[in-house]
């Protein structure tokens, strides 16, 4: 009995939280419910002003503002600011089966919502008509600090949650979002000054449009990144050449798959990132680096394309590749495993590669390599497809299971 009486009364204090309505009379409410603002939620009626209205009465009032289960018609921009707009049912997971307020975004005047310092988005279902080559403003446009958002589907948009590049967007937080099938970008974090946070973030690309980008990073400090997972988009993730500065951060057990590339970098902002677990399953390279200031470390993850190299670093400054399984889903004879070019500096060590492809193109301007303590599994293929390193280049081979005798330069700079 006592177990149903805690029971019942947990109940009424979730529904009174988002109706606004008290269950004393003279009790304040704590949370603005827009249908009390006259919202209908029937996916038929524009139901924008009366979330307006409710936004603004709570930004007045300092109260959050809630939509129960329903569709709602959205015709203008909606901005919040140092306020809430969330669901009813905190922590529904954004399924297929959308458990969850869906807003119907029928404009295309500006972003959906812009979020300025201090909001909160959280359990909403963002959706658009279906319209492969319609360009559209952001779903969620980041201009401030201190922006939380969780638990949101986002689904046909053009871009998905996209910092404006201009603002300060530290402290940001974003966890527990699922974008299916964006047309641009499906998430762009640049200008965190502060230690912005990424988790649980998954990009789909269901419709196959082109040139999708899962997600993209400007020049942030202190980024912390996991579980974010691309699946059929162009190219997972991608390090911007951005004049602010570039990234510098962790990402731990994220990974694409069925992509064109795993990761790009390219141009000269000095980015330093460190990748630990997770897989890069591509059907081009899960490394594509061309860019002479990138700092990149690889750990204890799996790669793996079907054409091109897995690491195709024509240019870069220091990359470092440890514990890592190296492979292909077909054989390859053209492309290597690992294409080092302009390279200053390469350390690989602890890795394993498959027998279906050569595993190394040595360019002419790599400068320092040490490759050791590495199993090169007993293949067909030369273990250089390409050596053209001077008689400059400090390489060291030592101690690699399956690339014996070692390879050395003669006068020529070519390995004997």
């Amino acid at each position: 009995m006592k177990l149903r009486s805690t029971t019942l009364a947990l109940t009424l204090i979730c529904i009174a939280a988002c109706s606004g309505t008290a269950l004393h009379a003279g009790v304040t409410p704590t949370v603005l419910n827009v249908k009390d603002f006259g919202a209908t939620g029937d996916g038929k009626t524009d139901d924008t002003a009366a979330i307006l209205k409710a936004v603004e009465e709570g930004k007045a009032k300092r109260l959050p503002v809630c939509l129960p289960r329903g569709h709602y018609v959205i015709t203008k921009p909606i901005t919040l600011e140092n306020q809430s707009l969330k669901s009813e049912e905190p922590g529904a997971w954004p399924a297929d089966t959308a458990p969850m307020p869906v807003l119907f975004i029928k404009h295309d005047s500006g972003p959906a919502i812009t979020a300025r310092e201090g909001a909160t988005i959280h359990g909403l279902m963002f959706d658009y008509e279906e319209q492969r080559d319609k360009k559209r403003p952001p779903t969620i446009l980041l201009s401030g600090g201190g922006i939380c958002i969780s638990n949101l589907l986002i689904r046909y948009a053009w871009d998905g949650i996209m910092c404006d590049g201009k603002s300060n967007c530290g402290r940001l937080n974003i966890e527990n979002v699922f974008i299916v099938s964006p047309g641009g970008t499906g998430v762009y974090v640049a200008l965190t000054y502060d230690l912005p946070t990424l988790r649980n973030i998954e990009v789909w690309n269901n419709l196959n449009r082109p040139n999708v980008t899962a997600f993209r990073f400007g020049r942030n400090d202190g980024l912390r990144g996991s579980q974010l997972v691309a699946f059929q988009v162009h190219t997972g993730f991608e390090l911007a050449d951005d004049p602010n500065g570039g990234c510098w951060g962790t990402f731990v057990d994220c990974g694409t798959d069925a992509s064109v590339h795993g990761w790009r970098a390219e141009g000269k902002t000095g980015h330093t990132v460190g990748i630990t677990g997770g897989y890069w399953w591509n059907h081009y390279q899960s490394f594509m680096l061309n860019n002479p200031n990138l700092c990149m470390r690889i750990g204890n993850v799996e790669m793996q394309t079907n054409g091109g190299p897995v690491i195709d670093a024509k240019a870069c400054h220091q990359l470092l590749v440890t514990g890592c399984r190296i492979g292909r889903s077909m054989e390859n004879p053209t492309d290597p495993f690992i294409n080092l070019q302009a390279v200053n500096s390469f350390t690989m060590n602890g890795c394993v590669t498959s027998t279906l492809s050569p595993v190394f193109s040595l360019g002419k301007d790599l400068k320092h390599a040490a490759i050791n303590g590495n199993v090169f599994e007993k293949s067909r293929y030369a273990r250089i497809l390409i050596d053209e390193r001077s008689k400059d280049a400090d390489i060291v081979f030592s101690g690699n299971s399956g690339m014996e005798p070692l390879p050395s330069n003669d006068a020529s700079g070519k390995a004997k």
